[in-house]
């Protein structure tokens, strides 16, 4: 059962009513189950705070002056009686109410009721968590994006007094290794093009600002200020946000920015994101200091990846920081962090539970390949618009992913697999590296012929489990048509029985016309095999298959066709070194290129620091000197992500 507590003040000076509504789903009965008042002045005398001119100005002078007092907790107890008057109490203390809700007149939205306590603290309590609400009802608006989450942290200031540099670390410690279900994107000091491209290209469910707020001089609008490196600072104002942030807008905006110290700021925001369309809100109301708002979003993102809805992850992350100093040094920033909604808490984000148990089995298979990092944001969106389009794009027949050894090519590819097979997209990754995935015969040569090629097709496994039926028997047809092609005949049709065929036969004989049509038998299975749902197919190491075999044949006869359209549920991702791609691919082969290159030398610390926290170690002085030691012999020009690698294996070894 769920809760509503609104406080309405019937006119002016009169004394605030306080009314409890019990129901489920966010739907109320018309009449209350109980209710309370509470006196227009908020009983200031019994505030445990020195008198000023009201009670809200009061409270929120004392939060503001004062980031740790043992005061905190019977100011908690004064708003906790304010918020459950006797009546109230006695009915919202039933034990099957899960979830409060509060709605508040514009009046008392400084104050903060996140401190409220009862016989214990309220807003602490996982599972019973509070939500400001935006309006009485909750719009009915369930978000219907599949996975994965997708998070944009924008660092607005290079400040290191705010923290904001631990708060991106353990951001990043958290959502690193979740692709395919939370992906996050980090932008530092972006210019206004650059915030605009990234919003345009990622269309985030989650942004995420760090930085200072502000007013902007010429109308005393609320602001977020950015600093980029050698520019003037520049502020998102309401119709920045309005215009360019709510095309859509974000489904929850999380903003550390109330940096002024203006708890009216931090209501101000909140409104233009929520009046802009976001489906909750995230302000803080007052300074977090660093450690604590690193602690607060680590402990956010750690529940949103296990699936809990918006109110329980936020509750989860207060209680992290109020255990951390609240309850010993009394400090207030487990207060700040006040979440305002206009849904259901349930229904601002994609749900995760879809993958369970599934996501992470794969998670778990695809670790060592994928390794603590692949930091290819442009290519991996290049990949993802062909191969996972959104709702009503086309998918891209063919991809190729083109650069020099030893730069993170395959490393690349496993990382779409994963994100692939958590969303449910079938991958069959064909890798023509020795010993192949498929049985291998004695008398193999040391590069795959084109018979060879298809065989390895065909057996290869899928990533995800149990494919669609039929697919097991998809290339039926292929087995008994190359039993004959093999040696030169043409098969029967309609096809007569015949013993179970040989698994692997050897081309003996034949001529070209049997070449072209054991691959047209071969694309007609495949084309079987790509339905009813799409399927990816990754070529991988494809310079272990005879130069000859893959220009004369395996091009000619199946990639061509693939690439014109002709298996209409199926895309094709082709991986070669620079080289191999200048002998192996035709000047007009077509396709679209992702070029991965080398890395600049001046690059090296921050991706070093980014591996650390993939791995899932904090940043500390080991790490940080063994990141200088490395550095040293990537200082000048260009270098290969495979040193990432080896930073990786160290990582891992260290305690």
């Amino acid at each position: 059962m769920d809760a509503l507590i609104e406080i309405t003040q019937p006119g002016q000076g009169a004394d605030y009513r306080v009314d409890l509504y019990l129901g489920d789903g966010g739907a109320w009965p018309a009449q209350p189950t109980a209710s309370g008042t509470v006196a227009a002045d908020l009983d200031a005398g019994s505030l445990p705070v020195p008198p000023a001119v009201t009670g809200v100005d009061a409270v929120v002078g004392f939060l503001h002056a004062n980031p740790e007092s043992q005061a905190f907790a019977d100011l908690g107890l004064h708003l906790g009686r304010l918020l459950l008057p006797p009546d109230v109490r006695a009915h919202w203390s039933r034990p099957e109410v899960r979830r409060t809700f509060l709605c508040l007149p514009p009046a008392l939205r400084g104050l903060p009721w996140e401190s409220a306590r009862s016989a214990h603290a309220l807003f602490v309590q996982p599972d019973h968590p509070f939500t400001r609400v935006h309006r009485r009802v909750p719009s009915a608006e369930p978000v219907a994006d599949a996975l994965p989450i997708r998070v944009l942290v924008v660092r607005g200031d290079d400040d290191d007094d705010i923290g904001s540099r631990d708060e991106v670390r353990e951001i990043k410690r958290v959502v690193g290794g979740a692709p395919g279900r939370i992906e996050a994107e980090f932008l530092s000091r972006p210019t206004e093009s650059d915030l605009k491209s990234s919003y345009r290209r990622v269309m985030p469910h989650v942004l995420h600002f760090i930085g200072h707020g502000t007013r902007k001089a010429s109308t005393g609008q609320p602001a977020l200020r950015i600093v980029p490196p050698g520019r003037e600072a520049w502020l998102l104002t309401p119709t920045y946000i309005g215009d360019l942030l709510s095309r859509p807008a974000p489904r929850l905006a999380i903003l550390n920015a109330c940096r002024s110290g203006e708890t009216a700021d931090a209501v101000a925001l909140t409104d233009v994101f929520l009046d802009s369309g976001a489906a909750a809100v995230v302000g803080m109301q007052g300074d977090i200091r660093g450690t604590a708002a690193a602690l607060f979003g680590g402990s956010l993102y750690r529940s949103l990846l296990a699936n809990e809805p918006v109110d329980r992850a936020v509750t989860t992350a207060r209680e992290a920081v109020y255990a951390d100093t609240g309850v010993s040094d009394g400090a207030r920033d487990w207060i700040l962090p006040s979440l305002t909604a206009r849904v259901r808490p349930d229904d601002v984000l994609p749900d995760l539970a879809a993958t369970g148990a599934r996501a992470v089995r794969i998670e778990q298979q695809f670790e060592k390949e994928v390794g603590a990092f692949v930091n290819r944001v442009h290519e991996r969106h290049q990949l993802l618009k062909g191969v996972d389009p959104d709702a009503g794009e086309p998918l891209e027949p063919l991809l190729l992913v083109v650069g020099e050894s030893q730069v993170g090519k395959t490393r690349l590819l496993n990382w779409l697999r994963r994100r692939c097979a958590v969303r449910g997209r079938r991958v069959k990754y064909v890798s023509f590296d020795r010993p192949n995935p498929v049985e291998v015969l004695g008398d193999r040569p040391a590069r795959f012929d084109f018979l060879e090629v298809l065989y390895a097709i065909r057996d290869v496994a899928e990533d995800l489990p149990n494919p669609p039926d039929g697919v097991a028997s998809a290339f039926d047809r292929f087995n008994h048509d190359v039993l004959h092609l093999a040696e030169g005949r043409l098969p029967p049709d309609p096809p007569a029985p015949t013993p179970e065929p040989a698994r692997w036969p050897r081309l003996t004989g034949g001529t070209s016309h049997h070449v072209a049509a054991t691959f047209e038998s071969f694309r007609a299975c495949l084309g079987r095999a790509a339905r009813p749902e799409p399927l990816l197919l990754v070529f991988d190491h494809v310079g272990n298959v005879l130069d000859s075999a893959f220009r004369q044949q395996l091009y000619d006869h199946l990639i061509r066709h693939i690439a014109d359209g002709e298996l209409p549920n199926l895309s094709l991702v082709v991986v070669m070194t620079n080289e191999q791609f200048a002998t192996h691919w035709p000047e007009l082969g077509g396709g679209t290129r992702v070029d991965l290159d080398c890395i600049e030398a001046e690059e090296f610390a921050a991706l070093a620091e980014d591996v650390v926290l993939a791995v899932g170690r904090a940043i500390g002085d080991p790490h940080v000197q063994l990141i200088e030691a490395i550095g040293k012999g990537v200082a000048t020009g260009r270098w290969s992500p495979a040193v990432l690698g080896d930073l990786e294996n160290l990582v891992r070894r260290m305690r």
